[in-house]
């Protein structure tokens, strides 16, 4: 019996041919309605890497699970294009998951292989300079955008709650309270100093400007020193201070923006503390136990990020980093008491109920969609807590919102505390009554914090109608359509969608953290938190692809790629 040796040739050959089909599957004609310039460029990718990766070498279980993850991830978020569940779909459906496996294979292998690249921190001198420099050109990008474009800034629905709990003192913390009282600081100080209000919200969105400034000139001087070479430094401050989000976000009044400031300067100052980056320890302390208060404060679900990472630090530096972890547990002692005891002696409501079961309801509202059959006690049940005539109708796989405010009723809220232990049981026997609608309400809801990217607003220019005074002013200046032009430019290309993926910078902090802990770079701890935010919106987020939740990851993810691709030298 003869044995024919495996040619590699024809792997290699196999899958080139594997990733084309998922690149033609996957194409707009096929009917996705995610960004499909960012599959190309993971195919693109893979192709290249592919081929570097020709001559094989030592590989590792993680990047099976990781390739496998984002293959069933890109599949199940264009489920639309596999139904109905014929023959031919179905094949399709495994090609794909074939040629998803090796695209996410071969990149990370890749990624194991090459990186990390040698940097150049010993020829790096002033990094004062570099980080006046930053915060120098991102305060006046934003304030000239503050002054000349939208005056006194953005604001929305979210916006004028917060304005109206400031006013007319009535706090609950559905809008975190910090936050609010952090408004109002500012904004009454400008109201006491001129008695206009609008000058107050400038001013608060002067120190937003103010704060971001200060956490991109940070992590930029942080890159410079660890020798990020010059492109790579330029490379972060164009996607810090060019990006139209980031301008318009610094003077939109959402607790998002110092939030996702927050995560950035903790994850700067935690990388730097690691690292031995730098010779003003002192400073980076002040600045994690900064970044840390607002991450805890500026949203409810940050504390928990926080509790995580701590838990992390205790076992994985056990008796390295002392001061650290005493400082990130004094932060979360501190913070938890704010948050909890402090709130109920001030007697602070605490958020709905309906906020923490965003994909439940719609889980649930996706069987009554679809006509399922109920029992007479389920039907019951569903009864008291929601108005079951309206829910078919109301369901938006995208968004709660409809079946939120349209059909819960929230005079029932008590007794569905009364009864928990009913309803858990009913939501788990619908699931596994009704198992695929149970899937899909969840893809539906969660899609755009886990695939590709889709078309779906980032940011507003519209302040709102308001009996609270605000009367926004929106130049049309040759500045202000200087501002307008260049938004126009930096969004319209497709090459670019890929800088307004949520999904593609998560894909690239999972596959830092991963790489780094292959590595045993203890640096994959600086991803901890905002990877447990990530998880929080695949649980519970209201809306499918909201740019701003995610904003604490669309900060981190430039910090966290250099500082993964780049070797990281202590000067």
């Amino acid at each position: 019996m003869i044995r024919r040796k495996w040619n590699p040739a024809a792997g290699l050959a196999a899958q080139a041919l594997l990733i084309y089909i998922w690149l033609t599957d996957l194409s707009a004609l096929a009917g996705t309605d995610t960004y499909y310039s960012v599959y190309l460029l993971c195919g693109t990718a893979a192709l290249l890497c592919l081929w570097d990766n020709r001559k094989g070498g030592r590989t590792h279980p993680a990047l099976w699970v990781f390739a496998g993850l984002f293959s069933l991830a890109v599949v199940m978020g264009n489920h639309e294009i596999y139904e109905p569940a014929s023959l031919q779909n179905r094949l399709n459906s495994v090609m794909d998951l074939l040629g998803g496996f090796c695209v996410g294979y071969q990149i990370l292998w890749c990624m194991r292989r090459r990186l990390p690249l040698r940097g150049m921190a010993g020829q790096r001198k002033h990094p004062g300079w570099v980080f006046w420099g930053v915060f120098a050109a991102v305060a006046v990008i934003d304030l000239g955008y503050l002054v000349f474009a939208h005056y006194p800034g953005i604001l929305t629905t979210d916006s004028f709650t917060t304005i109206g709990q400031l006013l007319y003192g009535h706090y609950d913390n559905t809008m975190p309270y910090y936050h609010t009282r952090l408004v109002g600081l500012i904004v009454k100080l400008g109201i006491a100093l001129t008695g206009d209000i609008n000058v107050g919200v400038a001013m608060f969105h002067g120190f937003q400007i103010l704060l971001l400034a200060t956490a991109f000139g940070y992590t930029i001087m942080t890159l410079y020193q660890i020798g990020v070479p010059g492109w790579g430094l330029g490379m972060a401050f164009f996607v810090y201070a060019m990006l139209p989000y980031n301008i318009v976000y610094s003077i939109t009044l959402w607790k998002d923006v110092p939030f996702g400031a927050s995560a950035l300067l903790l994850a700067a100052a935690f990388f730097r503390l690691l690292k031995h980056v730098g010779k003003a320890e002192k400073w980076d302390y002040a600045v994690f136990a900064f970044g840390a208060l607002g991450l805890a404060l500026m949203r409810t679900n940050g504390w928990f990020s926080l509790l995580a990472a701590a838990i992390l630090l205790v076992i994985v530096l056990k008796k390295e980093q002392k001061r650290l972890q005493t400082a990130l547990l004094a932060v979360l002692v501190v913070t938890g008491v704010m948050i909890g005891p402090v709130l109920t002696l001030l007697n602070v409501p605490g958020t709905e109920v309906t906020e923490a079961f965003a994909v439940p309801m719609q889980q649930i509202a996706r069987v009554a969609a679809n006509g399922r059959e109920l029992t007479q006690e389920q039907q019951e049940l569903l009864s008291q807590i929601f108005w079951m005539d309206k829910l078919p109708e109301a369901y938006d796989p995208q968004t709660v919102d409809p079946v939120k405010f349209e059909t819960f009723r929230y005079d029932q809220v008590d007794f569905i505390r009364q009864n928990w232990g009913e309803y858990l049981k009913l939501y788990v026997s619908l699931g596994l009554r009704y198992p695929g609608d149970y899937l899909k309400a969840w893809i539906d809801e969660t899609r755009g914090y886990w695939n590709g990217g889709y078309f779906y607003w980032i940011y507003t220019l519209e302040t709102g109608e308001n009996n609270v005074g605000i009367v926004p002013v929106t130049g049309t200046n040759p500045i202000a359509r200087l501002y307008a032009a260049w938004f126009r430019f930096a969004e319209k290309p497709a090459a670019f969608q890929g800088l307004y993926s949520i999904g593609l910078r998560i894909w690239v902090l999972v596959a830092c953290c991963l790489i780094c802990c292959l590595q045993k770079r203890k640096q994959w701890l600086i991803t901890v938190p905002v990877l447990i935010l990530t998880v929080g919106l695949w649980l519970g987020t209201p809306v499918f692809a909201e740019f701003r939740y995610a904003y604490p990851m669309i900060l981190c993810s430039p910090l966290v790629l250099l500082t993964t691709v780049f070797d990281t030298i202590s000067q």
